[in-house]
Order: C-alpha cells, then sequence, then structure tokens
C-alpha cells in the first residue's frame, strides 16, 4: 500500500481524533462549569436547579424572543431564588442558527425575573446598522419622537404596539437610556417574565461574576417593573 492509499486513512483518522478531542474537551469544561456553580448558588441563596426547568414557576412559562430563534435549543445551569427582593431564575441557553459551515451556536447566560403584572411581548435590543435598514422596509421598530436618542440606540419591537408604546413610559425610557452602551443588554418581556441577557456571552462561573451579573439585571429589572407597575395590567 503505497502513502496516495495511506494518506486518506491517515486524514480521516487525525480529523476524527481531534473531533473525539474537542467534544471530551467541551464535556469536561461542561462539567466543571456546571460544579462550579453548584458550589456557588447556596452562597448565593439560590437553589441549583440543574436542567429542570419546567420544575420552577420563573421559567415555566418562557415565549419571549430569544426562545423562538433557530434549532437545536438548550437550557442548562438552571439556578433559582431571590435577588434584591425579586424572585429570579438565572440559566446557560443556547440555540443554534443556521446550518453546516454557515452555522453558528449562541450561548448566553440569562436572568429571568417575575412580578405579578401582565407585560406585552416585547424584544428591546441594541439597534445596528442593518435593522436601520431592514425598518425602511418592515417599518417595525417602535421608535419614540421625545427620545431621539433612544429610538437611536434600541430596536423596540412586538405586536401589540399601542400597549407596548404605554409600558414604556417616559422614566422607564431616560432610565434605560443612562445604561451603558457597550453593556448591549438585551430585555425581553412576556407575560409576567422580564428576560436580560447579553447575547452570546456566558458569565464566568465566580461568585464575584454571578453576582455583579444579578446586581446589574437586578437593578434594571426592578426599576422597569417600578416604572411600568401603574401601566402595566393586572396579571390574566
Amino acid at each position: 500500500m503505497d502513502f496516495n492509499q495511506i494518506a486518506p486513512i491517515l486524514i480521516f483518522g487525525v480529523v476524527g481524533a481531534l473531533l473525539v478531542a474537542i467534544v471530551a474537551y467541551r464535556n469536561i469544561q461542561a462539567r466543571k462549569r456546571r460544579e462550579a456553580l453548584n458550589s456557588i448558588a447556596p452562597l448565593l441563596g439560590f437553589s441549583f436547579v440543574g436542567q429542570e426547568l419546567d420544575h420552577h414557576p420563573n421559567t415555566a412559562d418562557l415565549k419571549t424572543s430569544i426562545f423562538n430563534r433557530g434549532h437545536g435549543k438548550a437550557f442548562s445551569n438552571i439556578m433559582a431564588g431571590n435577588f434584591g427582593g425579586q424572585p429570579v431564575s438565572t440559566f446557560d441557553y443556547r440555540y443554534t442558527t443556521g446550518s453546516g459551515k454557515d452555522s453558528h451556536t449562541w450561548s448566553q447566560t440569562v436572568a429571568a425575573f417575575s412580578q405579578e403584572l401582565w407585560l406585552p411581548e416585547f424584544e428591546l435590543r441594541p439597534e445596528n446598522f442593518i435593522d436601520r435598514i431592514a425598518d425602511h422596509f418592515t417599518h417595525k421598530d417602535i421608535d419614540f419622537d421625545l427620545f431621539p436618542e433612544f429610538s437611536r440606540r434600541f430596536l423596540l419591537r412586538g405586536a401589540s404596539v399601542d400597549e407596548i408604546r404605554s409600558l414604556f413610559s417616559p422614566a422607564l425610557i431616560q432610565f434605560l437610556q443612562t445604561l451603558p452602551e457597550d453593556a448591549k443588554w438585551h430585555i425581553e418581556g412576556s407575560s409576567t417574565a422580564l428576560i436580560l441577557y447579553k447575547s452570546d456571552i456566558t458569565v464566568p462561573a465566580d461568585i464575584d461574576s454571578y453576582r455583579d451579573f444579578l446586581e446589574k439585571t437586578s437593578i434594571i429589572a426592578k426599576t422597569f417593573f417600578g416604572q411600568s407597575a401603574g401601566l402595566s395590567k393586572p396579571v390574566r
């Protein structure tokens, strides 16, 4: 057997071994992260739920934009408790868009806060150049003439436009404008849940990073619910 015959076998074997090594490395990293979060959960006053999303009421009825994207959706490392006087669940969530060489898996840590208020389904996220071009054709971005800076920075959309406009009071808009532009928060609402995350960003599995994540998201959630309480409907 000459080299030309052996070469494809060797290449196939090397590629196969490399794929096995990558999978093994990812599994090891996932296990280490799971163990680390399991250990810091009680330090935050949380319980580590693992992957049983449906067993926790704060995350049982999530129907926001992020959960309607892509395929291969998976929840992991769910923790549940109270922070800043608010019920909250945090979890890692991933999904894949595209296929083959054009696929991308998005992984992010999400905080899901809940209050006894009904919220219209909406998505608020940083607006980019492509969004502005697309809006010339779709006209789905909800802008506020009195707040051009808010309208420049954020893409706000949802089916119930009038309800969303009522929800986003001037005080709430002014608060949202104070958020650092480079933080790139995504905020989504549906029913009694308010979802906060940074797209494709996973919070490091250490106590300081998670406490910082919870402090920042809880301030946003508390302000959001506080400003919108007088305008939101009771829970249906």
